[in-house]
């Protein structure tokens, strides 16, 4: 963030990458994530590869909700345009959030190092367990950052970013596949997690100090009542929306057995190259919204002409993947080779996200708390009753589907509040 023009008069928060070189980046970002995710599989036994995906449920999913209700509050600033009308700009609003988050993803991360702490005298038979999961619970305050970090980018429409942020969690997963002896244990394989999850933090934290100008008197102002306010506002929004995202992974990680939680991590780590590439074709419901030439709330022929597009652009990029899918997971062998159902519904899930994109950011700019914790409050009871009730018979299969049924509820439901409003 260094020393530019103050609040209020921030530039364009839209991407400015030559298109050839995000493209380059973008399938970077794609390989990676899927030789990342092979090398591991191939690694490990499907049992050893399901504890160790665990770890990300506890690191993710646990972030998720630390840091939901910033996520809200920021989006509605920066897709709001609200700089200008607070006084606070982006990059300070962002800074002053982050820090109140770091803090609070700390004090947890302490209060579970102490439960580590005392489960490691109280029952040493868990003491592998406990130094397997170690890591992925010190990870929790640098992937709450960069999770921030990456959706405010998200916001700014500058979703590259996230993209290179992730490169560096999933180099250390290869490095530490390529230089971990044949007998090393999961261990490793988690503290190489976390030194990822602190070299992605770094890489978020200067991209976000790049796209967010920030006036050098903005490092030391301190957070308003307001803002403390509005964000605390968005408090059980937040955690539903961390619910909506992580509850079936969350189900599946306790009641299913590692080999199932190995099979839906390879398949949805896969099926999230859809996320890598399609903001970047689908376009339609970012830019405008953030010219300044344009209103913030987009007419409702605009916003027609944004869905049909967000339809034609997920459409065109998953039924490939879907003709395809045999041959992706055949990619990563036994036992993996066989979740053509779990691939599929976790790509249905990144096609109703891409269809539903412009809606969502509409219904971010118009905020109306109530309509929108109902959407999300029901998603979020709808995956877990799903995944809860279909875990014990179909496993894997009962996760992907609960995704799917959340992401298309809380999609339909964003287009038609959108659609609904004045035209």
């Amino acid at each position: 963030m260094t020393p530019t023009a103050p609040a209020g008069s921030e530039s364009s928060t839209a991407a400015a990458h030559p298109w050839i070189g995000e493209l380059l980046l973008r399938l970077l970002g794609a390989a990676l994530q899927i030789l990342a995710t092979w090398a591991v599989v191939r690694a490990l036994t499907a049992e050893d590869a399901g504890v160790y995906f665990r770890g990300f449920v506890i690191a993710l999913g646990l972030s998720t909700l630390l840091r939901g209700k910033y996520e809200i509050y920021l989006a509605q600033h920066i897709i709001g345009r609200r700089a200008a009308a607070t006084g606070i700009a982006n990059g300070v609003l962002v800074l002053q959030l982050a820090r109140r988050m770091l803090l609070r993803a700390s004090l947890v991360c302490a209060v579970l190092l102490v439960v580590t702490a005392d489960l490691d005298i109280q029952a040493p038979q868990l003491q592998t367990i406990l130094q397997t999961y170690l890591p992925f619970v010190l990870a929790i305050p640098c992937v709450s950052l960069s999770g921030l970090l990456g959706e405010a980018l998200r916001a700014a429409n500058r979703t590259l970013g996230i993209v290179v942020a992730a490169y560096a969690v999933n180099l250390s997963m290869l490095l530490a596949v390529v230089l971990a002896p044949s007998d090393a244990s999961l261990a490793l394989y988690s503290w190489a997690f976390l030194l990822g999850s602190l070299a992605a933090a770094a890489v978020a934290a200067a991209l976000a100090w790049h796209a967010f100008p920030l006036a050098r008197a903005g490092v030391s102002q301190p957070i308003g009542v307001e803002v403390l306010r509005g964000t605390d506002s968005q408090e059980l929004i937040g955690l539903a929306r961390g619910l909506l995202l992580w509850g079936p992974l969350c189900i599946l990680a306790v009641w299913a057995p590692p080999l199932q939680m190995a099979q839906y991590a390879v398949a949805a780590r896969t099926a999230l190259v859809v996320d890598i590439f399609l903001p970047a074709l689908n376009l339609t419901g970012c830019r405008e919204t953030l010219r300044a030439t344009q209103p913030v709330k987009a007419p409702r022929h605009l916003l027609v002409r944004q869905l049909v597009v967000a339809l034609a652009y997920s459409s065109a990029f998953v039924v490939p993947l879907l003709v395809v899918a045999p041959a992706t997971l055949a990619l990563y062998g036994y036992p993996y080779e066989s979740q053509l159902p779990v691939y599929a519904l976790l790509l249905g899930v990144q096609w109703a996200n891409g269809v539903g994109r412009p809606a969502v950011r509409q219904a971010v700019v118009e905020w109306n708390a109530r309509r929108i914790g109902v959407t999300v409050g029901s998603g979020a009871v709808a995956v877990v009753l799903i995944c809860a009730l279909g875990v014990a018979a179909y496993g894997a299969v009962a996760a992907a589907a609960a995704s799917l049924a959340g992401a298309l509820i809380v999609n339909g439901r964003a287009i038609g509040m959108a659609l609904s409003g004045p035209a």
